[in-house]
């Protein structure tokens, strides 16, 4: 029997779901900031007390309570139905831009939706070409397949997404039981309020990538070495952002076996980008992906303090040259925690993938909410804490929505940047601490 104090816990958590959800726009950002941290207190409270079973329990009534609603803090999904409608059309995504289809009513037809889904698109999706990988696109295209409605297909998505979010909570728990940690922590990431607001609440797509990369893990640990780099490639194909982590897999044992790993891993990634891109909409795809890195800010750290600085020192914002500082220095750290690093056991290949992505994040110049669930969800699989405060504080950047124009408040990122790099800093020394304090009784 669940206890009672349980039970009301579970009752005042949809309740406020269920009102952050249905009763609340993006620029209310005082109430849904009360909200959200009211959420966050209350699974902290109850963090100790769950079992495996009430997590899981739990956090299917948190993401059903949401089945219904429009996602509240991002607009983006309206390009996800925009582009799973055109390849149910026949029309390569990453070919045109939504205005230059817009314009072309013959390729699109008379139907109502592409405008309504257009009008209601933010100006950077309506015109650009396509920034999500093939896997993604696919997913998109299942979810508007059986019907061209909104909000059929938004409800579509939101129970794939409920789908790879339960997978990812028996995934982890295997994964912590194999590692030898408490399964008890997987409670971090299913119970998370940034994962179940960002992900089911406002439909990104974190998830599905993290089920892909997840079950690689699982496979990497079950030493299937080969078949891991089958879904560990679909984890790319869905978000970009595991590239930079998947080559930690490959730097594991003989160089005849790494050439092997090396060599399907890029046929795979050729197939999955190549045929459904297609090698003239190429350039668009690149050249889409490289805006997000060199021309568009938000709730940068390291960033916005060279930003600082430059205007300072030459006058002008210097965006366009920082912009390929971070890949940069990113692929030289990479290359540090490759080569100096020892990566012969699966705990610290995982911890330098988290430290690695933790610094990507760092110093990059766009981290919005939902980026970091990737960082969370390899946190329970290391010994740092840090990053689930940081899921805490990432959610003050909503407070640059408050107006019609986005305005990012720096005091409130100084003190979300401040408390963050604070708990890293004691989470890493502490760690070091206790390595260098085991070291010692073995000696003895």
């Amino acid at each position: 029997m669940m206890e009672i104090n349980k039970i009301l816990h579970l009752f005042s958590l949809l309740i406020i779901y269920f009102f952050s959800g249905y009763f609340f726009e993006r620029k209310e950002t005082e109430i849904i900031c009360f909200l959200f941290f009211l959420c966050f207190a209350l699974t902290f409270l109850m963090s100790k007390k769950l079992s495996v079973k009430e997590i899981l329990f739990f956090g299917i009534a948190f993401r059903l309570i949401l089945l219904f609603t429009y996602p509240w803090l991002s607009d983006d999904f309206y390009r996800f139905i925009w582009d799973g409608l055109v390849i149910g059309e026949n029309i390569n995504p990453y070919e045109y831009t939504p205005s230059e289809l817009l314009k072309n009513r013959e390729v699109l037809g008379t139907k109502k939706i592409y405008g309504e889904l257009y009008g209601k698109m933010s100006n950077l999706n309506s015109t650009n070409y396509s920034p999500y990988p093939p896997i993604n696109q696919f997913l998109f295209f299942l979810s508007t397949s059986f019907k061209k409605d909104i909000f059929f297909s938004l409800i579509s998505m939101r129970l794939l997404i409920i789908l790879s979010d339960t997978l990812n909570f028996f995934i982890g728990c295997r994964i912590l039981k194999k590692l030898k940690f408490k399964e008890e922590k997987i409670l971090w990431y299913f119970l998370n309020p940034l994962v179940i607001i960002e992900l089911t609440g406002n439909l990104h797509f974190e998830g599905f990538m993290l089920t892909f990369f997840g079950f690689g893990i699982l496979l990497f640990l079950e030493n299937k070495k080969l078949f891991a780099l089958f879904p560990l490639a679909f984890s790319v194909g869905t978000k970009l952002i595991t590239i930079i982590i998947i080559p930690f897999f490959i730097n594991y044992e003989n160089r005849k076996e790494n050439l092997k790993m090396i060599i399907l891993l890029l046929g795979l990634l050729f197939c999955m980008f190549y045929f459904p891109i297609g090698i003239n909409n190429l350039p668009n795809f690149y050249n889409t992906v490289k805006l997000w890195f060199s021309n568009l800010e938000f709730n940068g750290s390291v960033y916005y303090i060279i930003r600082h600085l430059g205007y300072k020192i030459k006058g002008y914002n210097i965006i366009k040259s920082v912009g390929f500082i971070t890949p940069f220095l990113t692929t030289i750290i990479m290359f540090y925690l490759l080569l100096i690093k020892n990566n012969q056991k699966i705990k610290i290949i995982l911890e330098n993938m988290f430290l690695l992505l933790c610094f990507f994040y760092m110093i990059s110049m766009v981290v919005h909410p939902w980026y970091i669930i990737t960082i969370l969800y390899l946190g329970l699989f290391t010994k740092y804490n840090f990053q689930i405060i940081w899921s805490a504080m990432i959610f003050l950047t909503y407070f640059a929505y408050k107006n019609y124009n986005v305005e990012e408040n720096f005091y409130l990122i100084g003190l979300e940047y401040i408390v963050v790099f604070g708990f890293f800093i004691y989470d890493f020394f502490n760690r070091e601490k206790i390595k260098a304090f085991s070291k010692k009784r073995s000696l003895l």
